[in-house]
Protein backbone atom coordinates (compact mmCIF):
# COMPACT_ATOMS: atom_id res chain seq x y z
CA UNK A 1 0.00 0.00 0.00
CA UNK A 2 1.40 3.54 -0.90
CA UNK A 3 1.87 6.47 1.62
CA UNK A 4 -0.96 8.27 -0.41
CA UNK A 5 -3.56 5.67 -0.42
CA UNK A 6 -2.99 5.66 3.04
CA UNK A 7 -3.39 9.13 3.64
CA UNK A 8 -6.70 8.46 1.23
CA UNK A 9 -8.08 5.89 3.83
CA UNK A 10 -7.28 8.49 6.63
CA UNK A 11 -9.51 10.76 5.43
CA UNK A 12 -12.12 8.27 4.22
CA UNK A 13 -11.98 7.24 7.91
CA UNK A 14 -12.20 10.73 9.40
CA UNK A 15 -15.60 11.49 7.15
CA UNK A 16 -16.64 7.69 8.31
CA UNK A 17 -15.60 8.34 11.94
CA UNK A 18 -15.09 12.05 12.91
CA UNK A 19 -11.26 11.07 12.46
CA UNK A 20 -8.69 8.54 11.54
CA UNK A 21 -9.50 5.20 13.57
CA UNK A 22 -5.62 4.58 14.72
CA UNK A 23 -5.93 8.04 16.05
CA UNK A 24 -9.23 7.25 18.14
CA UNK A 25 -8.60 3.81 18.91
CA UNK A 26 -5.04 4.86 20.71
CA UNK A 27 -6.51 7.50 22.77
CA UNK A 28 -9.12 5.07 23.51
CA UNK A 29 -6.94 2.34 24.61
CA UNK A 30 -4.41 5.09 26.42
CA UNK A 31 -7.35 6.49 28.68
CA UNK A 32 -8.68 3.03 29.19
CA UNK A 33 -5.21 1.35 29.83
CA UNK A 34 -6.42 -1.61 27.25
CA UNK A 35 -4.10 -3.25 24.80
CA UNK A 36 -4.85 -3.80 21.21
CA UNK A 37 -5.78 -7.71 21.85
CA UNK A 38 -7.89 -6.22 24.42
CA UNK A 39 -9.53 -3.30 22.23
CA UNK A 40 -10.28 -6.12 19.52
CA UNK A 41 -11.97 -7.84 21.96
CA UNK A 42 -14.14 -5.67 23.25
CA UNK A 43 -14.86 -4.28 20.19
CA UNK A 44 -15.64 -8.05 18.57
CA UNK A 45 -13.29 -7.67 15.74
CA UNK A 46 -9.85 -9.47 15.33
CA UNK A 47 -6.82 -8.29 16.09
CA UNK A 48 -5.55 -8.75 12.51
CA UNK A 49 -8.75 -6.42 11.81
CA UNK A 50 -8.13 -4.00 14.34
CA UNK A 51 -4.38 -3.93 13.11
CA UNK A 52 -5.65 -2.87 9.16
CA UNK A 53 -7.98 -0.17 10.85
CA UNK A 54 -5.61 1.81 13.17
CA UNK A 55 -2.64 1.59 10.25
CA UNK A 56 -5.76 2.51 7.50
CA UNK A 57 -4.93 -0.22 5.65
CA UNK A 58 -8.35 -0.89 5.70
CA UNK A 59 -11.22 2.21 5.72
CA UNK A 60 -14.00 0.74 7.53
CA UNK A 61 -15.36 -1.62 10.10
CA UNK A 62 -17.67 -4.02 8.50
CA UNK A 63 -19.72 -5.08 11.87
CA UNK A 64 -22.27 -2.87 12.44
CA UNK A 65 -22.42 -4.23 16.07
CA UNK A 66 -18.52 -3.60 16.41
CA UNK A 67 -19.30 -0.39 15.44
CA UNK A 68 -21.32 0.74 18.24
CA UNK A 69 -18.96 -0.87 20.63
CA UNK A 70 -17.02 1.43 19.62
CA UNK A 71 -19.19 3.98 19.88
CA UNK A 72 -19.84 3.25 23.98
CA UNK A 73 -15.90 2.60 24.16
CA UNK A 74 -14.99 6.34 22.27
CA UNK A 75 -18.03 7.65 24.84
CA UNK A 76 -16.56 5.85 28.03
CA UNK A 77 -12.90 6.76 27.28
CA UNK A 78 -14.57 10.33 27.31
CA UNK A 79 -15.98 10.23 30.75
CA UNK A 80 -13.24 8.39 32.27
CA UNK A 81 -10.87 11.52 30.90
CA UNK A 82 -13.16 14.22 32.41
CA UNK A 83 -13.21 11.81 35.74
CA UNK A 84 -17.16 11.06 35.21
CA UNK A 85 -16.96 7.69 35.67
CA UNK A 86 -14.38 5.39 36.86
CA UNK A 87 -11.90 3.30 34.75
CA UNK A 88 -12.93 0.15 36.63
CA UNK A 89 -16.94 1.01 36.20
CA UNK A 90 -16.48 2.26 32.03
CA UNK A 91 -14.11 -1.36 31.77
CA UNK A 92 -17.02 -3.87 33.34
CA UNK A 93 -19.54 -1.47 30.71
CA UNK A 94 -17.89 -2.32 27.71
CA UNK A 95 -17.59 -5.68 28.82
CA UNK A 96 -21.18 -6.29 29.44
CA UNK A 97 -22.12 -4.41 25.73
CA UNK A 98 -19.46 -6.92 23.95
CA UNK A 99 -21.47 -10.39 25.87
CA UNK A 100 -24.75 -8.75 24.93
CA UNK A 101 -26.07 -9.60 21.53
CA UNK A 102 -29.10 -7.13 21.85
CA UNK A 103 -27.26 -4.23 19.30
CA UNK A 104 -30.11 -4.00 16.57
CA UNK A 105 -28.91 -3.36 13.17
CA UNK A 106 -31.88 -3.25 10.87
CA UNK A 107 -35.61 -3.62 10.98
CA UNK A 108 -37.14 -6.82 9.63
CA UNK A 109 -40.85 -7.31 9.34
CA UNK A 110 -41.32 -10.96 11.78
CA UNK A 111 -43.93 -13.24 10.18
CA UNK A 112 -47.37 -12.88 11.95
CA UNK A 113 -47.60 -16.27 12.72
CA UNK A 114 -44.41 -16.70 14.24
CA UNK A 115 -44.91 -14.31 16.35
CA UNK A 116 -48.41 -15.81 17.04
CA UNK A 117 -46.53 -19.02 17.73
CA UNK A 118 -43.93 -17.26 20.27
CA UNK A 119 -47.30 -15.98 22.24
CA UNK A 120 -49.02 -19.02 22.56
CA UNK A 121 -45.95 -21.08 23.57
CA UNK A 122 -45.83 -18.75 26.14
CA UNK A 123 -49.52 -18.52 27.31
CA UNK A 124 -52.99 -19.58 26.52
CA UNK A 125 -55.37 -17.10 24.99
CA UNK A 126 -57.38 -16.97 27.75
CA UNK A 127 -54.30 -15.87 29.95
CA UNK A 128 -53.43 -13.18 27.39
CA UNK A 129 -56.88 -11.83 27.11
CA UNK A 130 -57.19 -11.23 31.14
CA UNK A 131 -53.74 -9.69 30.68
CA UNK A 132 -54.99 -7.35 28.23
CA UNK A 133 -58.26 -6.79 30.02
CA UNK A 134 -55.88 -5.32 32.91
CA UNK A 135 -53.26 -3.28 30.88
CA UNK A 136 -55.93 -1.90 28.36
CA UNK A 137 -56.48 1.50 30.13
CA UNK A 138 -52.99 2.00 31.03
CA UNK A 139 -51.26 0.50 28.09
CA UNK A 140 -53.44 0.43 25.11
CA UNK A 141 -50.98 -0.12 22.54
CA UNK A 142 -49.21 -3.34 24.88
CA UNK A 143 -52.78 -4.71 25.34
CA UNK A 144 -53.60 -4.48 21.59
CA UNK A 145 -50.45 -6.67 21.19
CA UNK A 146 -51.52 -8.98 23.55
CA UNK A 147 -54.83 -9.10 22.07
CA UNK A 148 -53.80 -9.40 18.63
CA UNK A 149 -51.15 -12.16 18.64
CA UNK A 150 -51.87 -14.10 22.36
CA UNK A 151 -55.80 -14.03 21.68
CA UNK A 152 -57.06 -13.81 17.99
CA UNK A 153 -56.06 -15.91 15.50
CA UNK A 154 -55.43 -14.01 12.78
Amino acid sequence: MTASSADDNRRAQAHLYGEPLGDLIKRCSSVLSLTQVRVADLLGISAPMLSQLMNARRVKIGNPAAVKRLQLMYAAASRVAAGEQSLDDAVRQLEAARTSEAVVTHHTEADPAAVRAVFRAAASPQEFAAAAEQLRASHPAIAKLLQTFGVNDG
